[in-house]
């Protein structure tokens, strides 16, 4: 069984245009997402490309489109502190991307600079918005919701010198949370971005 699941470009823009986000690669992006970079991993990875047209992949237009009904998954848990922070508008960069499904073992119960702890360059602190792409994307699939009793770190920062961070993906849709760098909780740790 593999651990790396890894869209293609056709399956991002099926799986984008159920939740109602456009999102069209052009055919030079195809070509060169042809070819899947090589990951290796003990985790369980979730690989996906994105267009460089990225205008439409911001959280706060994916909430747009997707809603805040816990009735029609996936949704977000709608919450207004988040409305306005700037993170909200930061588009996903294009190119792949590859996150591990799970927070990294150890990384539970830790604060946010557990990675740079850790010595390794290899891995880094997701964007709020490619763990939610990551969420819904394999939702779209698999109705398997990740994150369910679990949230990780992110590298988007917030007011109040807070970091956001992503999770708890169950029946009232995802949390978008924030934290101060040195809050550790049992069910917060971190979904490993792969360089």
């Amino acid at each position: 069984m593999s651990l790396t699941i890894s869209l293609t470009p056709a399956q991002v823009e099926q799986r984008l245009a159920s939740l109602g986000i456009p999102g069209q690669f052009t055919e030079a992006e195809r070509v060169s997402f042809e070819t899947t970079p090589v990951v290796s991993s003990a985790e369980r990875i979730f690989g996906f490309p994105t267009p460089v047209d990225n205008s439409a992949l911001t959280l706060t237009k994916i909430k747009s489109k997707v809603g805040a009904d816990p009735k029609h998954q996936p949704s977000f848990f709608e919450h207004p502190w988040y409305e306005n922070e700037s993170f909200m508008a930061t588009p996903c960069p294009p190119g792949w991307h590859f996150l591990t499904m799970e927070p990294i073992p150890g990384s539970i119960l830790q604060p946010l600079d557990y990675l740079r702890s850790l010595g390794t360059s290899d891995i880094e602190l997701p964007l709020a918005v490619e763990v939610v792409l990551m969420l819904f994307l394999h939702y779209v699939e698999s109705r398997e919701q990740l994150l369910l009793k679990k949230h990780t770190w992110c590298s988007d920062t917030a007011s109040l010198d807070r970091h956001v961070t992503i999770g708890a993906f169950g029946r009232n849709g995802v949390f978008v949370s924030g934290h101060p760098s040195n809050f550790a909780s049992q069910g917060l740790g971190i979904c490993g971005r792969i360089r």
